[in-house]
């Protein structure tokens, strides 16, 4: 249980599940998965990125003991800040051996990634933040992953995708990122509430946020069954149905949400989840 839990709490699970999604990209955009210098950004920069903000809410939350993770990080300390140095060494090092256009990408959602966190320079700067924008904060969240998990691989091929394909692509993977934000935010109604942002749920209430991110879901499966008959890559399908459906039992059943590390283990897990039958159902066409 401890070694599960270090996965859980140190973000490597999430990395693991970024980096599934990659993959995932790679076979629905007709290549074989393979290794790629991608991979290794794409890993080291979400346990970076992960890890770095925990840091500073850590230090910026008085109650960090209330909060599973912000505990363990406390718990942890010297591996938690081990974690972040080694990721963010290993980033810089493999960040030699990429394209610029990767850079400047990286770059620009480094930035999306970290804007909640800072206020906005000014006379208000105290009382303004993008997250204040209702929903951004679930929007910023999927545009990140997706631009990370699709849009890096695109950049980084020598050969050229039909746009049609691409923009097919983006929107299933935002659209399922998109539904599975939405139980973060649900968890986080009270302490979102206490700083003033408006989420998904905290205007438009609790059961029709779950009935957005339902449609979310039934959103992203269409897109991809028109994607993926039309590209002629219907093997995708049963394994994305799979991934769909367990996502929607996750998410609707009460009975699971109880269950420990809900969040963090169940919904994060979900991701790594899709992206490795997605990668899996390669194997399985015909």
């Amino acid at each position: 249980m401890k070694v599960v839990g270090f996965i859980i709490h140190s973000n490597i699970l999430i990395a693991l599940s970024a980096l599934a999604l990659t993959l995932a990209t790679q076979v629905q955009l007709g290549m074989d998965p393979r290794a790629h210098v991608y991979l290794a950004v794409i890993f080291l920069a979400t346990v970076f990125n992960y890890n770095l903000h925990r840091y500073l809410t850590f230090y910026k939350n008085p109650n960090a003991d209330k909060n599973d993770k912000l505990k363990w990080a406390k718990e942890h300390l010297n591996t938690f800040v081990a974690l972040i140095l080694l990721s963010f060494g290993g980033l810089v090092v493999v960040l030699f051996f990429v394209k610029t256009e990767i850079l400047y990408l990286l770059v620009l959602l480094a930035i999306l990634s970290f804007l909640y966190s800072f206020s906005f320079p000014g006379k208000h700067k105290s009382n303004f933040r993008l997250l204040k924008i209702p929903g951004m904060k679930t929007f910023l969240i999927a545009f990140v992953w997706t631009g990370a998990t699709v849009l890096i691989p695109v950049l980084s091929e020598d050969k050229s995708f039909d746009h049609l394909q691409i923009i097919l692509l983006f929107a299933e993977r935002f659209t399922f990122i998109f539904a599975i934000a939405i139980p973060f935010d649900i968890r986080d109604m009270e302490t979102d509430a206490q700083a003033s942002l408006s989420t998904i749920p905290l205007v438009f209430g609790e059961k029709n946020a779950m009935n957005i991110s339902n449609v979310a879901l039934l959103l992203s499966l269409s897109i991809a069954i028109f994607h993926y008959l039309d590209m002629k890559m219907a093997f995708i399908l049963p394994a994305y149905i799979l991934s769909i459906l367990t996502v929607f039992i996750f998410t609707n059943t009460k009975a699971i949400k109880n269950l420990a590390f809900y969040h963090h283990g169940i919904l994060d897990g979900s991701i790594l989840l899709h992206g490795l039958l997605i990668s899996l159902s390669l194997f399985f066409q015909t």
